[in-house]
């Protein structure tokens, strides 16, 4: 099959997919090929994928150097984006939901009236659609759910292994599928307010992040002669100096930033607000230095673009920042891009800066979830720990 793995290969590259990735599966496709039987079949499902990853796996002379695990997981996943390829891959059947049109609009509506990222939208999804096929077999309308139900799910799905951060994963999603049901009117029981995720035991209530001078320490390490590094530098800068999400780097584009009058505009990846904040010279000088230097001319509008052909804004820069943060050294333990914001958050509070104005820093309608910064300031809480009652009594 040599002209069909040269033109699937091809499409890896024309992709974005990086060289180093695409050679690394032409070895493991002629495995894919080998050892998954389509004589039988001209049609291939996930078990028969299942079952030759399992014999490839068995040989392991040549695969000593394999975890058994991520080899299982890299057969698997190749062998399902060849054969789609093929046009010879039969997904497993979806289990039928009675809410199926309703799940349906809410997915398409995370997309583009909510703006979250493809990622966000899966995690989403996953979890929702879950729910709603265990619903479906019980309940004849979204209206008649109610808090019960969805603590009965959770009761089983703990009975059957669940750990604590799925079922925290699975509390946000549902919250986030009853507000917007509650929006369109198909429930009245204000799922979205009271159901209540578990506390997460491995942080507790405190926000981890690294602290402001660690920050800073980070953004002189990085070398603005290596173009990843210039660009991160200038993504870092956004993060850290006005606390934006990844998914609002990532929409930021060359119309977003008014040089003439120093002021950027920001969309808010929840619930579409828009911002605008003047222009910091720091990150104003990162950006054009990006621009001028490692942004490569190309058609698309975005601020930050792939840094290999074909150009294309970038999806999800959360791994290749994770990289370059933990890469230094300089934080204790390892953080993501989401860190800097919270790093943001934490340095406005020791500045005195409000819980109010945090709030409308970060993009968010009420001082709830900015609250939780409050226990991270310990100089403040050691003054008020110290604070002296002579006199007052």
């Amino acid at each position: 099959m040599l002209a069909e793995r040269q033109a699937y290969l091809s499409q890896l590259l024309e992709l974005g997919r990086r060289r180093q990735y695409v050679a690394e599966n032409a070895s493991l496709l002629c495995h894919v090929i080998r050892f998954v039987n389509t004589t039988a079949s001209p049609s291939v499902s996930d078990k028969d994928i299942a079952e030759a990853a399992m014999r490839w796996i068995t040989q392991a002379d040549s695969h000593r150097s394999l975890r058994p695990k991520g080899a299982v997981c890299a057969f698997t996943a190749l062998a399902r984006s060849w054969f789609r390829f093929l046009g010879a891959w039969t997904p497993h059947p979806r289990p039928p939901c009675r809410f199926e049109s309703s799940f349906v609009e809410f997915v398409a509506s995370l997309g583009t009236d909510l703006g979250y990222l493809p990622s966000s939208v899966q995690s989403c999804a996953s979890p929702t659609r879950r729910f709603l096929v265990w619903a479906s077999s019980r309940k004849h309308n979204l209206s008649s759910i109610t808090l019960n139900d969805v603590e009965d799910f959770l009761a089983e799905r703990r009975a059957a292994g669940w750990g604590q951060r799925t079922v925290i994963d699975q509390c946000q999603a549902l919250r986030i599928f009853f507000r917007y049901a509650e929006r369109r009117g198909w429930s009245q029981n204000a799922l979205s307010k009271t159901i209540k995720a578990p506390r997460f035991n491995g942080h507790g209530n405190v926000v981890s992040c690294p602290s402001w001078k660690e920050v800073r320490s980070l953004l002189a390490s990085l070398d603005d002669s290596n173009h990843s590094h210039c660009r991160a530098k200038a993504i870092l800068l956004l993060a850290s100096v006005y606390g934006l999400r990844q998914s609002e780097i990532i929409r930021l584009t060359l119309e977003d930033f008014d040089w003439y009058n120093e002021v950027i505009t920001v969309r808010r990846s929840k619930r579409g607000r828009v911002q605008q904040f003047p222009l910091q010279f720091e990150v104003g000088e990162a950006i054009i230095r990006y621009l001028r230097i490692v942004r490569p001319p190309c058609k698309s509008r975005n601020v930050f673009v792939t840094l290999q052909a074909p150009y294309r804004p970038v999806v999800n820069i959360g791994s290749a920042m994770r990289k370059i943060l933990n890469a230094r050294r300089i934080f204790d333990r390892p953080c993501g891009l989401h860190a800097l914001r919270h790093a943001c958050a934490t340095e406005l509070l020791r500045r005195g800066t409000s819980l109010r104005g945090i709030a409308d820093f970060l993009g968010h309608r009420s001082i709830h979830s900015v609250s939780v910064y409050a226990r991270c300031d310990i100089l403040a809480l050691r003054k008020v720990a110290n604070f002296s009652l002579k006199g007052v009594l």
